[in-house]
């Protein structure tokens, strides 16, 4: 780890890491509409064994997706307030979950290798054992939804025979999965999955880009995002605007990305 804090390079590591989740998010959902062509065939040849297995990988992949919308969405909101970071010696309450989100999430994301040299700027500027306790989640600061999608479990019955539901109408394909196992896994599993349940859903498949922005994974946005503490030391950020600071995301424009995505939920 470097032995000392570098304001500069850890804004530039912010803005390579949200140019590098905007490419994944946009890779993966790519794949994963060819895959649910595929799927859609698997369908209409009758192979529907073939087709829940395959659709696993569709599930994880949507879960992964929307993690990395919701780290890129942190990554801005720390850059909008970079000032915290460079004028305050202890990681102050607004960006709290942001960092330690991040932090937490680096070590299981290997697609993001940036997540590393922010977590090493981390260290240097709060210390090894701020980031250690990240990592472990010891004060329960981690956003909830970044643990649960980024954890490998296979998806329940139930949400695989959505996936497939959805897949068959977009495509038109005339298949239904067996009535008695759905009623079944409707009444055990139906209220905690549909909370659970990725936002990506394959019903974006045909729609037009703008309607395919506004379908994507709203509902996993951080749950609570930090209120700026009325008690916050003055900076000079608020009283002169900072040329090195273009091209910076706007916070009020964030706010409203925000707030816009959880209302679509």
């Amino acid at each position: 780890m470097p032995s000392a804090f570098s304001a500069v390079r850890l804004k530039v590591q912010l803005k390579l890491t949200v140019n590098r989740l905007k490419m994944l998010q946009a890779k993966k959902k790519s794949l994963n509409n060819k895959i649910r062509k595929e799927l859609a065939l698997l369908l209409e040849a009758g192979k529907e064994e073939s087709a829940k297995i395959r659709v696993e990988r569709v599930i994880l992949e949507d879960f992964h997706t929307e993690a990395l919308e919701i780290l890129e969405l942190y990554c801005e909101l720390l850059l909008a307030r970079f000032g915290y970071i460079e004028q305050i010696s202890q990681c102050d309450p607004a960006i709290l979950e942001a960092v330690h989100t991040i932090i937490y999430a680096g070590t299981r994301i290997s697609e993001v290798k940036e997540f590393l040299s922010i977590r090493d700027q981390f260290a240097a500027k709060y210390g090894r054992e701020f980031v250690l306790g990240a990592l472990d989640n010891r004060d329960n600061t981690v956003n909830p939804r970044i643990i649960h999608k980024l954890q490998v479990h296979t998806p329940e019955p139930f949400l695989v025979n959505q996936y497939l539901l959805d897949i068959a109408k977009a495509y038109n394909v005339d298949w239904k999965p067996d009535n008695e196992s759905l009623v079944s896994d409707l009444i055990s599993n139906s209220e905690d999955l549909l909370h659970d349940m990725p936002a990506l859903a394959t019903s974006q498949i045909e729609e037009p880009q703008e309607s395919k922005n506004q379908e994507s994974s709203e509902s996993e946005l951080p749950h609570e995002f930090p209120h700026t503490p009325a008690n916050h030391p003055k900076a000079d950020t608020h009283t002169k605007p900072n040329p090195e600071n273009s091209g910076l995301p706007d916070f009020d424009e964030l706010t409203r990305r925000f707030e816009a995505l959880k209302k679509r939920n």
